[in-house]
């Protein structure tokens, strides 16, 4: 039991270096001028936001009319993840990670306002609350994107959404307002031109004059054409604001929308922002990734290098930022370690009562983002060391754990018990040598009785708690032994003296004491032999001032240096439907980035035939999101189009270790460009595991199923037409709490009319 455990550690320990690898070097610090920067002002002391202008730009100020930078995260769509709205989180936010903002992304449609507006409404409530209770200005988001124009019946409750708002936080400081997130072109969408920035126009300027005309003079943020691209649009014709204090949205990824010098090329996003504060208007940079843009995924690697020029011209220019997101799914733009399959469990979205999240819980994008909102130097932590802690003894069972005098003791008349789930030391008056080096008089213990076997490689420390009635000095030398290793005199003992003792609510008083592998040389051979690291004995020589201590939660630490294991697939092919893998390659099927499944993608036999399979083991203890942390196969590039066809079909079989209860959902997704990046087939298949027995088993025993998705009923009132290309192309296996663990396999993916075949 306690091996697997161990073992388990490892293994999660290796995830976060599988995870955390980017793609882009490291930025060089010295680069940029500009990225070591100030605390952020925080409301307390900023106050009530205005738009001034400063050295001929306008840009935000705050009450005393300072220049202020707004540096924070946005969350991720708040119907996903609702339990980032805790007040643990927005505290860690603001005090360990510096932020002074944090933008609450509510969308409307994507089953988020429209689908609940009470739920959502109330989910931004709280978080105005956590913000304001946590000295961070907040940025409310109606957050739209399908359809692009905000003007689209879909938002039609804005107006009365903002209205209610203001209504319950009047004029209040910490408050600021975003319009309209990203106005794009998808139908029905504004082009992104002047004649589609006038529709933005005219959906703001009526939501600005109601919060004026309440008297709410805070900071509004408009977003922009081209999914907040082109804020130069907006300097040609701002909105009409009585107060003066709109800012325009400006978004980017660093992995796609380049910095550049270029000051012609108005599309591009950076020369969109030159233009903009150029000509009169201020710029609010209120949503940007350290990833790629891929439609509405974002995938690849990390740009250190991209982000840091950005984020140096940002300071450069007093623009405001916030990044995205605060979130534990697989995106690699997500600030916090997500699910993957026996390599990582995804982080809290609560941090718990220390408010703090540790550096092994933040994903690489979230320490990056942490560093440059704090305007520190951004010093990464290296993923291929991971801290360890593997407990020896503690003494819980009420037993002396087989812990006895040793033979070679020179003192025998020491007495062993358990004592308060601790290991009680009677009659030491004769072990009383305190000394660094003259210990060998004192009494020695062994647990030789205890069948203590126990991986300890790369352990650097022992450590032990040592409990008196009164302080006193104790000293204690360490001899650990395994099968080869039996005996290295210890160095020296090592000493905790009264001044090291804490008291205890019990009364009685504890100090940890602390054995290096310098200390005991027989640790550090142990721990440093790759093929025999297992301890099986420890020694103790203890030496007290008084009679009487206990000892309890003997323990060694160290770290663990994580070597990669590659995962090997079979060939990935020429993508292509139908798909049936005969040539012995995945016909271009791969995992989807936020696959929170990534083992091998292998073809084998299933019912006589090859097919493409894959081992997955559903998480017993369910993570947050069950969508990212499903296994998500995805086609790209195959030019799936359906022509003739009603259907997608395909044969999955299972081959399960274990599978008794709940069921597997099958969706099929869509992110083709001609259908908004998003559609999904309405009906799931689904899969209960608690009748297996009565599913049709092939010869070679796997339990078959002929999935099929009727490709006329989407989602949305979507229409696949015979050309559509649906590339890119996912289906995903989504975990009803359920407790599969084996093999699936899949076969003959194609378009039909026949369901049948």
């Amino acid at each position: 039991m306690n091996i697997k455990k161990n073992i388990l550690n490892v293994v999660m320990a290796i995830a976060l270096l599988a995870y955390s690898i980017p793609v882009s070097v490291n930025a060089t610090e010295a680069d940029y001028s500009n990225l070591i920067v100030s605390p952020a002002e925080k409301p307390s002391e900023g106050g009530a936001l205005q738009i001034l202008e400063k050295s001929g730009q306008k840009t935000i100020c705050d009450q005393s009319g300072k220049s202020i930078q707004l540096r924070g995260m946005c969350t991720h769509g708040l119907q996903w993840f609702p339990g980032t709205i805790n007040n643990n989180a927005f505290a860690a936010l603001s005090n360990d990670w510096g932020s002074n903002v944090i933008r609450l992304a509510m969308y409307v449609t994507e089953n988020g306002y429209n689908n609940d507006p009470i739920g959502m409404k109330e989910k931004v409530i709280k978080g105005v609350d956590f913000a304001i209770a946590n000295n961070m200005y907040v940025i409310v988001d109606w957050h739209m994107i399908t359809p692009g124009d905000p003007n689209a019946a879909e938002y039609s409750a804005a107006k009365a959404f903002f209205e209610e708002i203001s209504s319950l936080y009047p004029n209040n400081p910490n408050i600021i307002y975003e319009l309209c997130n990203e106005p794009n072109g998808e139908a029905p969408g504004v082009t992104a031109d002047a004649n589609g920035w006038i529709k933005v126009k005219n959906y703001a300027e009526p939501i600005i004059k109601m919060l004026r005309d309440k008297g709410n003079k805070n900071l509004v943020i408009v977003g922009s054409p081209y999914w907040s691209h082109r804020t130069d649009l907006a300097a040609d014709n701002p909105v009409i604001d009585s107060a003066d204090n709109t800012a325009y949205a400006a978004h980017f990824s660093a992995g796609s929308d380049y910095p550049t010098t270029d000051d012609t090329d108005r599309r591009k996003v950076m020369t969109s922002i030159k233009y903009a504060l150029n000509h009169g208007v201020a710029v609010f940079v209120s949503e940007w990734t350290l990833a790629e843009a891929g439609g509405m995924i974002e995938s690849g690697g990390l740009y250190y290098d991209y982000a840091d020029n950005w984020l140096d011209f940002f300071s450069k220019n007093n623009i405001s930022w916030c990044a995205w997101s605060i979130c534990n799914n697989n995106y690699t733009s997500s600030s916090l370690v997500p699910y993957e399959m026996c390599k990582t469990n995804e982080t809290s979205l609560d941090p718990g009562d220390d408010q703090l999240w540790s550096p092994n819980e933040i994903s690489p994008a979230g320490e990056y983002y942490r560093a440059r909102i704090k305007g520190i130097t951004y010093n990464p932590i290296d993923r291929k060391k991971v801290d360890f802690t593997t407990n020896l003894f503690d003494f819980d069972d009420d037993t002396t754990q087989g812990f006895g005098i040793n033979r070679d003791s020179f003192v025998k008349s020491v007495m062993l018990s358990n004592e308060n789930k601790a290991l009680k030391l009677n009659g030491l008056s004769a072990s009383n040598d305190i000394s660094d080096y003259n210990f060998w008089g004192n009494a020695r213990l062994s647990a030789e009785a205890s069948g203590l076997y126990k991986d300890i490689k790369d352990a650097e420390n022992l450590t032990m708690d040592v409990i008196t009635a009164t302080p006193a000095t104790v000293s204690i030398a360490v001899v650990p032994q395994s099968y080869y290793h039996s005996w290295i005199d210890p160095k020296n003992a090592v000493q905790v003296v009264p001044e090291d003792f804490k008291l205890q609510q019990d009364g009685s008083y504890k100090a940890t004491l602390t054995i290096s592998s310098e200390d005991s040389p027989n640790l550090k051979a142990i721990a440093s032999d790759s093929k025999d690291s297992i301890l099986t004995d420890i020694v103790l020589i203890v030496g007290s001032t008084t009679s009487a201590i206990s000892i309890d939660n003997i323990a060694v630490s160290g770290t663990h240096t994580i070597v990669d294991q590659p995962i090997v697939h079979s060939p990935i092919g020429t993508p292509t439907i139908p798909s049936d893998f005969e040539d012995s390659t995945r016909n271009g099927w791969d995992w989807d980035k936020n696959s929170g499944v990534k083992g091998s993608l292998t073809i084998e036999e299933a019912n006589n035939s090859k097919a493409m399979s894959w081992y997955v083991q559903y998480p017993k203890v369910k993570p947050s999101d069950l969508w990212t942390a499903s296994p998500h196969i995805r086609l790209i590039k195959a030019k799936a189009t359906p022509v003739a066809n009603n259907y997608l079909t395909f044969d999955l079989y299972l081959n399960p270790i274990s599978a008794s209860k709940g069921s597997i959902l099958i969706y099929l997704v869509t992110e083709s460009p001609e259908l908004g990046y998003w559609a999904m087939a309405s009906e799931k298949y689904n899969i209960p595991l608690t009748n297996l027995n009565q599913v049709e088993k092939t010869t070679d025993g796997l339990y078959h199923y002929k999935v099929n998705f009727d490709l006329r009923k989407i989602d949305g009132d979507k229409v696949i037409l015979p050309n559509t290309n649906l590339d890119p192309l996912t289906l995903v296996f989504y975990d009803v709490n359920c407790d599969f663990d084996g093999k699936m396999y899949i076969d003959n993916i194609k378009f039909s009319n026949d369901i049948t075949q």
